[in-house]
C-alpha cells in the first residue's frame, strides 16, 4: 500500500494561494461594505450576465439533444432565461429594487418560520432561545428592509454580499495560518511516501 503526503513546501504553497485568495476576499468585502451602492450594482449585474450566458448554454443544448425528450422545455426555459438576463443588464435599478423586495420578504418570512420552529419543533433544545432570538433578528432586519425600500436597494445588496466576502477571507486565513502553524510545529522527519 503507497500513502503519499505532502511535503511541508507544498504544503505552504498551497496555503500561500489559500493566503492571497483570502487576502483578496477580505479587501473586496471592505470595498463593498464601504460602497455599498457600487457593490449591489455590480451583484445585480453578475446576476443577469449568469442568467444571459445560463440561457445560451440551455439554447445551444437543446439543439444539440434535439433528438432527445424535453427539447422545446429546454429551448423555452433558456429563451426565459436569455430574456431575464438581457432585462436584468438593460435595467439595473429596476432589478436592484426587485432583488431587494425579495430579500426584504424572505428575511421576514425566514424570522417568522424559525421562530415558529423554536417553539414547536423545540430546535436546539435548552438553547432554542437562541434560535428564536436569530428569528426576531431576521424578521426584524426584513422588516427595516421593506419599510425603507426603495431606499434600503441602495444599501442592502452590496453590504450583504461585502459582509459575506469579509466573513469567508477571515475564516479561509484563519484556516490557512492554522494549517502553517500545524507544519511549523510537527517533526522534519516524517516519512513522505511508501508504507
Amino acid at each position: 500500500m503507497t500513502t503519499d503526503f505532502l511535503s511541508s513546501e507544498d504544503i505552504k504553497k498551497s496555503t500561500g494561494a489559500v493566503i492571497f485568495l483570502s487576502i483578496a476576499l477580505i479587501i473586496l468585502g471592505i470595498l463593498a461594505i464601504i460602497a455599498p451602492a457600487i457593490a449591489s450594482a455590480f451583484f445585480t449585474a453578475m446576476i443577469g450576465w449568469i442568467a444571459l450566458i445560463s440561457g445560451g448554454v440551455m439554447i445551444v443544448q437543446s439543439f444539440r439533444s434535439h433528438p432527445v425528450r424535453g427539447f422545446w422545455l429546454n429551448l423555452i426555459v433558456g429563451i426565459l432565461y436569455a430574456i431575464a438576463g438581457i432585462y436584468i443588464l438593460l435595467n439595473l435599478g429596476k432589478a436592484l429594487l426587485a432583488l431587494t423586495l425579495a430579500f426584504g420578504i424572505l428575511f421576514v418570512v425566514e424570522g417568522i418560520f424559525t421562530i415558529i420552529m423554536a417553539f414547536t419543533q423545540r430546535a436546539g433544545r435548552s438553547m432554542s432561545w437562541l434560535v428564536v432570538l436569530n428569528g426576531m433578528v431576521t424578521m426584524i432586519l426584513g422588516i427595516m428592509v421593506l419599510n425603507r425600500w426603495p431606499f434600503s436597494a441602495l444599501w442592502l445588496i452590496g453590504l450583504y454580499v461585502g459582509i459575506s466576502l469579509l466573513m469567508s477571507g477571515i475564516s479561509l486565513l484563519v484556516a490557512a495560518l492554522a494549517a502553517r502553524k500545524v507544519i511549523a510545529d510537527a517533526p522534519t522527519n516524517i516519512p513522505e511516501a511508501n508504507l
